[in-house]
C-alpha cells in the first residue's frame, strides 16, 4: 500500500505557518529599540574635530588635564636703545617669545639692527629721540620744542627711513617734548597719516601724548614699568616681577628694558618660565593695544 502524499498547497501553508511562528517568537525575545524624539528643551551638539576639545569616549571625564585660566594677563616687553651695538642686540634676539625692539635712528647700525629684528620675527618700532628737560642730548635727529611742523615731519621721515619696517615709535628721553601740545600734535598727526602706532614711554607724568593720540585715533598705549631703572640683577628681577603682577591683576602691562643691560637677558630667561603659573603670557604690542582700546581700565 502506497503512503498518502501531502498536496503541495497544503505543504506550503504548513511551512508558512512555521516561519511566521518563528518570526513572532524572535520579535518577542528581541523587541526593536524605540527611537524617541528629542525633548524640546534639549539642544543637540554636533561632534567635531577640535584640538581644544577632549575626544574622550562618551561617558568618560572630559575635564582638561591642565585647566586654562578664564583670562590671561598680557605682558608686552619693549627693549629700548638698539642701534649702537649689534652684539648686544643678538643676545636679546635669541630669546623666545614675542617682544618688541625699539631702534634709535641715524646711527651706524640703525638699519642693520632693524633688519635683524624683523628677520628674528620680533616687532620693531622707532625709538625716536626727543628733547629732555635739562641739558641731556637725546641724539641725532631729535625732535625739539619750537621746531616748525615741517621740520618735525622731515625729521620723523628721516628717522623712519633709517629704521625700515618700524610699526610705530616710542620716545627716547622726551620729558620736555612729550609735554608740549604743539609738538605732539604734529607727531601724532604724522603717525596717523602713516598708519603707525605710538607708545608713550612716560618719561614725564606731564606727557600729553596719550590724550592727543586718543583724540586723533592713533593706536597707542603707555609704559607701565621700567624694569632696569636700577641695573642690579636683584632690582631688575623685582621690577620684572612687579610688572608681571600688574599684568595679572589689571589685564595687561607694558614693560621696558634696555639693550645695553645684559643682566636683563638672564632675568627674562628665568622670568618667562614662571609666566604660565602666574596666568600671564608675553604678547605683541598690537594685542595689548587692542585689549586696552576695548577695556580702557586695563
Amino acid at each position: 500500500m502506497k503512503p498518502r502524499r501531502v498536496p503541495k498547497a497544503r505543504f506550503a501553508a504548513i511551512v508558512l505557518v512555521l516561519v511566521s511562528a518563528l518570526l513572532v517568537a524572535f520579535l518577542v525575545a528581541c523587541p526593536p529599540v524605540t527611537v524617541r524624539p528629542a525633548s524640546p528643551t534639549t539642544t543637540a551638539v554636533p561632534r567635531r574635530l577640535d584640538s581644544s576639545v577632549s575626544h574622550a569616549p562618551i561617558g568618560a571625564a572630559t575635564f582638561p588635564e591642565h585647566p586654562r585660566p578664564e583670562k590671561e594677563g598680557l605682558v608686552a616687553l619693549i627693549i629700548d636703545d638698539a642701534g649702537y651695538n649689534l652684539d648686544e642686540l643678538r643676545a636679546f634676539l635669541a630669546l623666545p617669545g614675542p617682544f618688541t625692539v625699539a631702534v634709535l635712528p641715524n646711527l651706524p647700525h640703525s638699519s642693520e639692527a632693524a633688519r635683524m629684528v624683523v628677520a628674528a620675527g620680533k616687532d620693531l618700532i622707532l625709538h625716536c629721540p626727543m628733547e629732555a628737560e635739562g641739558n641731556e642730548d637725546p641724539g641725532p635727529g631729535a625732535l625739539r620744542v619750537g621746531q616748525t611742523p615741517s621740520e618735525i615731519e622731515s625729521l620723523l621721515a628721516r628717522a623712519f627711513a633709517s629704521v625700515p619696517g618700524a610699526l610705530g615709535m616710542n620716545n627716547h628721553m622726551g620729558s620736555r617734548a612729550t609735554a608740549d601740545e604743539a609738538l605732539m600734535t604734529v607727531v601724532l598727526g604724522y603717525l596717523k597719516r602713516e598708519g603707525k602706532i605710538y607708545i608713550d614711554s612716560r618719561t614725564t607724568p606731564a606727557t600729553v601724548g596719550p590724550r592727543i593720540a586718543l583724540s586723533l585715533g592713533v593706536p597707542s598705549a603707555q609704559r607701565n614699568v621700567f624694569i632696569d631703572d636700577e641695573t642690579g640683577p636683584e632690582q631688575i628681577a623685582a621690577a620684572w616681577s612687579r610688572g608681571v603682577e600688574e599684568a595679572r591683576t589689571r589685564g595687561s602691562a607694558i614693560l621696558i628694558g634696555h639693550v645695553q643691560n645684559r643682566a636683563v637677558v638672564d632675568i627674562l630667561k628665568a622670568g618667562e618660565m614662571d609666566l604660565p603659573d602666574r596666568q600671564v603670557r608675553l604678547a605683541r604690542l598690537a594685542e595689548v593695544i587692542a585689549v586696552r582700546e576695548r577695556n580702557p581700565t586695563e
